[in-house]
């Protein structure tokens, strides 16, 4: 039977007064929480600053900048080589190449490691091109922080605007920073790259020839038999012999480079981010991430920086280089849940005692007593 209410306007008043403050002491209650791996996030992308720091310290003064010139970040210059080379081997988008000179960018590559399950002293293979020299370094710089082992090959020829400078080529700034004592490890081999992995066609002679000058002066194995089929083949050998492929926590791979492709297409097929199993299709090639995939190897697969940068919560081509330690991948904002919970047991008992009282004055009511005259 329905019956309605005798509440006061005092007494509405009061608890709307009473639950508007337990609302906003709840609101207030926003905590800072630092994610998961806080310290290594920030450590990886501190090392990467510091490595962009060393090679802009190295190369700036040898490109004999003018006290005219306007450079709006001196790493970005000196980081990103020219739209075209000798030794440039394809197309690329200059936006890919500023997002990952973000030193943050170091950070997410730490947490999708964290993502395959790798843990310290682990040994992960690394697939690099010289097409984006910022995501090597992020790559490194995570392995460093979460004490990994990287068995790192690389294709030497690079796209549009990244390591495509005949004298400072991806190898020439992994042995500088190596000198400097910012890595402890560098690439055990190397292939020219190309849409062969022998050079291509989109290369000359003289192109090719810088290439396997960059290889010879940084003294790491030269992977040269002749075509792709092969110069895969010579990389999985390579890899098993160092230990069984079963055995490397994960496998990462930064860029198009055919060998780890096995086809250009394959870009597209396998989406950019981590892989403990790899899409079932018909792929028109197959190359060292499916090596490695078949072998149970989870895989990082970054093709496309945007896309992870959109995940992570990371700007794209900003300038200048954002500094270390912004954005969600350190840390972000949640409501205390202690506060709330107590908020939300006070206002029950705010009702239920209300409710008590109301009861027992529509009785008194109902009764003929005045419930007002009730002490």
């Amino acid at each position: 039977m329905y019956r309605p209410t005798i509440k006061s306007n005092l007494w509405l008043g009061l608890m709307t007064i009473a639950f508007l403050g337990l609302y906003w002491w709840s609101e207030s209650s926003l905590v800072t929480v630092k994610t998961r791996y806080y310290d290594a996030k920030i450590d990886a992308a501190t090392t990467m600053r510091k490595a962009l720091e060393v090679l802009q310290s190295y190369r700036l003064p040898s490109l004999n900048i003018s006290e005219q010139t306007n450079i709006s970040d001196p790493l970005v210059y000196t980081l990103l080589g020219e739209k075209d080379s000798p030794i440039t081997t394809d197309e690329g988008r200059i936006d890919d190449k500023i997002t990952v000179l973000n030193p943050n960018f170091a950070a997410a590559i730490v947490e999708m490691l964290i993502q395959t399950g790798a843990k310290s002293n682990d040994t992960i293979a690394v697939l690099l091109t010289g097409s984006m020299p910022g995501a090597n370094l992020a790559v490194y710089s995570a392995a460093k922080a979460l004490n990994l082992t990287p068995i790192v090959v690389t294709s030497v020829g690079s796209s549009w605007w990244g390591a495509n400078s005949p004298d400072f080529t991806w190898l020439d700034m992994e042995r500088i920073l190596a000198q400097q004592g910012i890595f402890r490890f560098r690439s055990v081999a190397a292939s020219l790259g190309g849409s062969d992995d022998e050079g291509g066609l989109r290369l000359s002679e003289v192109g090719k020839n810088m290439l396997s000058d960059a290889i010879e002066r940084n003294e790491v194995i030269y992977i040269h038999e002749g075509n792709l089929t092969t110069n895969i083949k010579a990389r999985e050998e390579l890899f098993s012999r160092i230990m069984p492929l079963e055995r490397y926590k994960a496998v990462v791979n930064i860029g198009g480079g055919i060998a780890a492709m096995g086809h250009r297409e394959n870009g597209k097929l396998l989406p950019t981010g981590v892989h403990k199993r790899l899409p079932v299709l018909n792929y028109p090639g197959r190359g060292l991430l499916h090596t490695f995939a078949a072998a149970n190897v989870a895989v990082v697969h970054i093709y496309e920086p945007s896309v992870v940068a959109r995940k992570f919560d990371l700007p794209v081509a900003m300038l200048p280089i954002p500094k270390v330690g912004l954005g969600r991948l350190y840390e972000h904002q949640e409501y205390d849940l202690t506060v709330a919970a107590i908020a939300v047991v006070l206002m029950l008992i705010i009702l239920v005692v209300v409710k008590y009282f109301d009861r027992q004055r529509y009785k008194w009511r109902e009764e003929g007593v005045d419930p007002d005259t009730l002490v």
